[in-house]
């Protein structure tokens, strides 16, 4: 870690915050909050109309798979079903096993972000990345962790949320 380049370790602090390369704002990520999730809480929805941890896991998934493929130059398809870019078909129901192989995307999908930014050229930071856009590769990734942040505090209020209902 101490080795990568200031700015890029930076970056890496709010997508993959850790005991040694904690975020400034002091939250858990989206693994993190994760952990322990069972199918039902998952699926479990505060409102009809809200979404599930599930869906909003699975959302950052989405872009920070989209990121990775700009990053690394690479385009790999993470295989959902989507009713709009970004959002995975709603489920009042998952199998435990679809579950897991879920989380395990999540996670995977994750990793493979935390190394395309490990292993992006610090020279290319302040280069536009990518077709139709204007953003800058430093912004792309410090823009993916607020959003991963956003999403996260959305999950753990959600968690809680169902735990009060007596959701496990």
């Amino acid at each position: 870690m101490a080795d990568l380049h200031a700015r890029i370790r930076t970056a890496l602090k709010s997508i993959n915050p850790t005991k040694e390369n904690p975020a400034h704002h002091g939250a858990p990520g989206a693994l993190s909050v994760l952990r322990g999730i069972s199918e039902a809480a998952a699926v479990w929805r505060p409102t009809p109309e809200g979404n599930s941890i599930r869906e909003i896991a699975l959302h950052i998934a989405i872009h920070e798979n989209s990121l990775a493929n700009r990053l690394s130059g690479k385009n790999v398809q993470i295989g959902l079903k989507m009713w709009k870019f970004g959002w995975v078909l709603r489920s009042d129901a998952v199998a435990e096993e679809q579950w897991q192989s879920e989380l395990d995307l999540i996670k995977a999908t994750h990793e493979r972000l935390v190394e395309a930014v490990t292993s992006f050229d610090p020279d290319g930071l302040d280069q536009v990345i990518g077709k139709k856009t204007i953003i800058l590769a430093v912004d792309f990734m410090h823009g993916i962790g607020e959003h991963s942040l956003y999403h996260t505090a959305q999950m753990e209020m959600i968690k809680t949320l169902a735990k009060q209902n007596g959701i496990q």
